[in-house]
């Protein structure tokens, strides 16, 4: 059966496809009777939908990634396409859909942004210490790198979503270098490097290649800790300079910027308050552009949970690119 895109959709669809579903939630109508409201993905973008008549079954039936078929009639609310769902089930394991074709990628393949990284670190990372360190962690990861999104289903949630944030960070944080040249060029691109490799061992992945679930040692350690430890281990293995590891951890350690949000420590020194940013720049500039992917120029997107439910404007000057 062949696949219509999201991106393609227009008001008035019969709709015979499959998704993989990004969120559902339990809602309730003025009546009090009970729906449910999807939001699914395929490689070309998102879409949300409303199923009215579920059964008492239905509201137990479906987990964020699923793979589910969906019959439903696309229709215009708010000035954005959504849909109005007939009948939804997930997908039986014998069914002939290639999962890999709903499964949005990072616009690079993951060995092209691996090498674009570590030739970064390698070109302009002076401190030898650091660069031997960083490149070292890369080597022994790489087969995990250049495949793993970097979270369940917030921001770079696609295979190769970890690089395509780490390649963002880098690249943001050595543009800042350039316009503060009292900030060490060295820290800011070995820190964006690492700050995320914990979450390597923070998910286990299922079949479609996206987040299965968070592991144990993502629950009891978390990716945070994961990472200084992992700097630490190879900076010992390697005899790294003691101040080189610990800058670089103290980095990983306050990446989030405060505990509420899962840092072990506030940021205490330049290119660790750099870091902190630029990692929430890059996510919060990449929920922004997924969003209003789907949106028409002129218009408001709905409502977005990475925003306090605040519906963002789509400006006629916005543009979407295949750039990282």
């Amino acid at each position: 059966m062949e696949q219509q895109k999201i991106s393609e959709f227009v008001s008035g669809d019969h709709i015979r496809n499959y998704f993989i579903l990004d969120s559902v939630t339990v809602k309730s109508r003025k009546s009090g009777d009970q729906y449910l409201f999807f939001q699914f993905k395929d490689r070309s973008g998102k879409i949300s939908g409303n199923f009215w008549s579920p059964s008492k079954s239905d509201f137990d039936a479906y987990n964020v990634g699923d793979i589910v078929f969906v019959e439903a009639v696309t229709e215009t609310y708010n000035d954005r396409i959504m849909l109005n769902i007939a009948k939804i089930r997930r997908a039986a394991s014998d069914e002939a859909v290639s999962v890999r074709d709903l499964v949005k990628s990072s616009p690079k393949d993951g060995e092209t942004m691996y090498s674009e990284i570590v030739s970064t670190v390698d070109k302009y990372v002076e401190n030898e210490d650091m660069k031997k360190l960083t490149l070292a962690i890369y080597e022994a990861h790489k087969e995990k790198l250049i495949v793993y999104p970097a979270a369940i289903s917030f921001h770079h949630a696609e295979i190769g979503g970890l690089l395509h944030h780490t390649l963002g960070v880098i690249k943001g944080v050595f543009y800042v270098s350039q316009a503060y040249k009292f900030l060490s060029r060295d820290l800011l691109i070995c820190g964006a490097a690492l700050h995320d490799i914990g979450k390597l061992y923070e998910y286990s992945l299922n079949e479609t290649g996206l987040i299965k679930e968070v592991t144990i040692d993502g629950n009891l350690v978390t990716h945070i800790i994961r990472g200084a430890m992992i700097v630490e281990e190879f900076g010992k293995n390697l005899g790294t300079d003691p101040e080189v590891v610990k800058l670089l951890s103290h980095m990983i350690l306050s990446h989030h910027g405060v505990p509420e949000f899962g840092s072990s420590v506030v940021p205490k020194f330049p290119e660790a308050l750099i870091l902190h940013e630029m990692d929430d720049i890059d996510a919060k500039l990449y929920e922004m552009e997924e969003a209003l992917s789907g949106v028409k120029e002129g218009t408001m997107s709905e409502r977005q949970r990475a925003f306090d439910d605040v519906r963002l404007y789509r400006s006629p000057l916005f543009k979407i690119s295949d750039e990282i």
